[in-house]
């Protein structure tokens, strides 16, 4: 098992002149902390136009400071949002990144859940699949290829010798962002590595893993290269007192579920449902259900984290049950958020301490009894 921290830089109200560049510093410092604490890996998601959530929207650009302030731990994006990007701008800032780091690049491709973001740079859901599937054609090609070409029906390159190339031989780790059994048959199928959200819980990601074990069997990649590894992104807060836990863990979480509810309140705005493609309607009733909640008979914020599977919030003890019970179904990396929203850097510096001290160990100690 390996452990990871995952950043959206979530910046609540009310700001103040420095709010935005408070929190990247502090973000700055606990991964270079975290490195320390055996944290093996660091992710930045893409996200734009939405406030308080997410102000890191060039998560390359974070993740090059973050290369010059470590050494070990690996970087990735969380992820590329396909059907606004090139995949051509995205082969050379991902190479570039790879140069910088030393050779420590992951790069996740995903379309995104909603329309809110994709309008303004001219793309719509019908056509974000697709492009999806070609972006992950190219970045191989584009990497390993002295001269690349390619004929899509998003993306036309006429041959040329993209350049830099990465460190990393034969390329950078690809990744998808899976959230529907679709995509991550199609992952599977294409060699690349498996993100899921925790959200669902381990009964939703257990299903979804077997149908990946299966299909990856039979991966084919553009370079060769299949990616079989398969990670958990979660919201996470550690802390040695039960009473902590039980008070801020639970306002901490009910914070991150309410943003939950405000995202799904935004990002539809304007939207005919009849023109909601097939395979975005299980998002858009997703998130029609979370805007017009909480409901009566929806577990609280308590019950979620006393409850455990979706969040990665408890004593280190806890914390360790709730890895575990991810890893019996095959999971091999836990990435956790744990600069929520109005956490203090204090407060995600001890969560950094009680998995460093107590956590990470554990399992370290576990794996090494198991090949002995």
């Amino acid at each position: 098992m390996k452990f990871g921290l995952f950043y959206q830089i979530q910046v609540p109200k009310p700001w103040t002149e420095d709010s935005e560049s408070k929190r990247v510093w502090e973000a700055l410092e606990q991964i270079t902390y975290a490195e320390e604490m055996g944290y093996e890996s660091v992710w930045f998601s893409e996200h734009h136009f939405r406030p308080v959530w997410s102000h890191n929207s060039a998560p390359d650009l974070t993740l090059a400071a973050v290369s010059q302030r470590t050494s070990k731990i690996r970087l990735g994006i969380g992820v590329v949002l396909t059907p606004i990007h090139h995949p051509l701008h995205a082969a050379a800032r991902m190479a570039t990144l790879d140069i910088l780091s030393n050779g420590r690049v992951d790069v996740g491709l995903g379309r995104t859940g909603y329309p809110y973001q994709l309008t303004p740079y001219g793309s719509g859901l019908e056509d974000t699949r697709g492009m999806w599937e070609e972006f992950a054609e190219v970045l191989p090609q584009a990497w390993t290829q002295e001269i690349t070409s390619y004929n899509g029906n998003h993306f036309k390159i006429p041959p040329r010798e993209v350049l830099p190339k990465p460190v990393q031989k034969p390329h950078p780790p690809l990744w998808s962002a899976c959230g529907s059994e679709e995509t991550v048959k199609l992952a599977g199928e294409m060699g690349l590595g498996a993100l899921f959200g925790s959200e669902g819980g381990p009964e939703k990601i257990g299903s979804l893993m077997e149908t990946y074990r299966e299909t990856i069997k039979a991966a084919k990649s553009p370079s060769g290269m299949i990616n079989n590894q398969a990670a958990v992104m979660t919201a996470g807060f550690c802390h040695e007192d039960p009473a902590v836990v039980s008070t801020r863990g639970v306002e901490l979480v009910d914070w991150y579920m309410e943003q939950q509810r405000e995202r799904a309140r935004l990002v539809w705005q304007g939207v005919d449902p009849s023109t909601v493609p097939p395979d975005y309607k299980g998002y858009y009733e997703r998130d029609m259900r979370l805007a017009a909640g909480p409901h009566e008979g929806e577990p609280t914020a308590e019950q979620v984290v006393n409850k455990g599977g979706s969040f990665l919030v408890g004593t280190p003890e806890e914390c360790i049950k709730f890895v575990e019970s991810y890893e019996a179904m095959g999971i091999e990396q836990v990435f956790s958020l744990n600069a929520i929203g109005p956490e203090s850097h204090e407060e995600t510096m001890n969560t950094l301490k009680m998995f460093g001290e107590h956590v990470i160990p554990y399992f370290k100690n576990k794996e090494k009894n198991a090949g002995t």
